[in-house]
């Protein structure tokens, strides 16, 4: 989740870049985790952190292929394998230990009216394989893993192994 202090900021950062070991990851979340960081402070420090976010949106969204807006909410321990593809709805609450794989869709939809949903809500110590989408207002329990190219729709109660279109438990 967002933080607004710089100790507990330097600490996070510490263990993500220590636990994503391929470069292209650390500088993701590098660069997130200090946009994030800023992104929540006063107007002031916002506007003049300004050329940081714009450095970021080129980085990491049209040179690297991720897009993970600056005010997604994540939790500690964000993990990132093969960071290409990647797409996390800004409205995406995440908690802490996440693990991400390439092609990863996490957002909303559209509903019959014409409006959007909400964005899923995922738990601690999730584990997202190759081409998963997560789809709609879902909560995502604790201590999940979802396998690659699953398409959830439906929540998933904690301690589950979901695999499959429609998924199946397993």
């Amino acid at each position: 989740m967002p933080t607004n202090n710089l100790k507990t900021l330097i600490s996070i950062l510490k263990l993500e870049l220590y636990e994503n070991y391929m470069w292209k990851s650390r500088l993701i979340i590098f660069l997130f985790r200090v946009s994030n960081y800023l992104a929540y402070k006063p107007k002031v420090t916002w506007l003049l952190s300004f050329p940081i976010f714009v450095i970021y949106i080129f980085i990491v969204e049209w040179v690297l292929g991720v897009e993970i807006p600056i005010k997604t909410r994540i939790g500690k321990g964000f993990k990132i394998y093969h960071g290409v593809g990647l797409v996390i709805n800004g409205y995406t609450i995440i908690g802490d230990n996440f693990t991400v794989r390439q092609s990863v869709t996490i957002g909303n939809k559209a509903l019959a009216d014409g409006a959007n949903s909400g964005a899923p809500i995922i738990g601690n110590n999730v584990e997202l394989g190759a081409s998963v989408c997560l789809i709609g207002e879902i909560k995502i329990g604790d201590n999940v893993k979802v396998g690659a190219g699953t398409v959830v729709t439906k929540d998933i109660d904690a301690n589950k192994v979901v695999v499959g279109m429609g998924f199946r438990e397993i």
